[in-house]
């Protein structure tokens, strides 16, 4: 896949799953924002990080990339009583970034996996399954499970990806129309 190919699908990912969150909110299966000023600028704020991403990649500059990403760490992630579910599908998203071009790029500021299964559940946090299902979430989910792989509980990567498939596999039904 050429770098221009593999930017206009990372592109067409970002747009799908802006729509993705949208449609959910309007359909009423993530919690509204009580106050969508405050998602609004989050997800500004996300998309400007990940353009900033795009371009330190395409540079090759992967420890920039990783740096930006671990930048947004810091953010004051709000509430899902201050901006609705859609924070955290925003979080799920951004530390799912960071810990696939962690592993990715294990040579960049190295962090053991035990030290990724921290991140995976910082980005995930505890009440994770309480929001929609949706793409980012499922994703995270399913680099727990790698990671979990690459510490031999082999188990725990099992369950973990049996989860991320059950989330995808219901997003393919919810897409498609049909019942699962």
């Amino acid at each position: 896949m050429t770098r221009h190919t593999w930017i206009a699908t990372l592109l067409g990912v970002v747009v799908g799953a802006g729509v993705m969150l949208a449609g959910l909110a309007q359909a009423g299966r993530l919690a509204p924002a009580p106050r969508p000023e405050v998602l609004v600028t989050l997800a500004q704020t996300v998309d400007a990080e990940h353009r900033r991403v795009d371009l330190l990649l395409k540079r090759r500059d992967y420890a920039g990339a990783i740096a930006a990403l671990e930048q947004m760490r810091t953010v004051a992630w709000p509430e899902a009583a201050v901006a609705g579910d859609a924070a955290a599908v925003l979080r799920h998203d951004v530390y799912g970034r960071l810990v696939r071009l962690r592993l990715d790029h294990p040579e960049v500021d190295p962090k053991t996996p035990d030290a990724l299964a921290e991140l995976v559940g910082e980005g995930l946090g505890a009440d994770y399954k309480a929001i929609a299902t949706n793409a980012f979430t499922a994703r995270l989910v399913g680099l727990r499970g790698e990671i979990a792989e690459k510490q031999g509980r082999d188990g725990d990567a099992l369950v973990a990806y049996e989860e991320a498939l059950d989330m995808n596999r219901a997003l393919l039904h919810q897409a498609l129309g049909s019942s699962p």
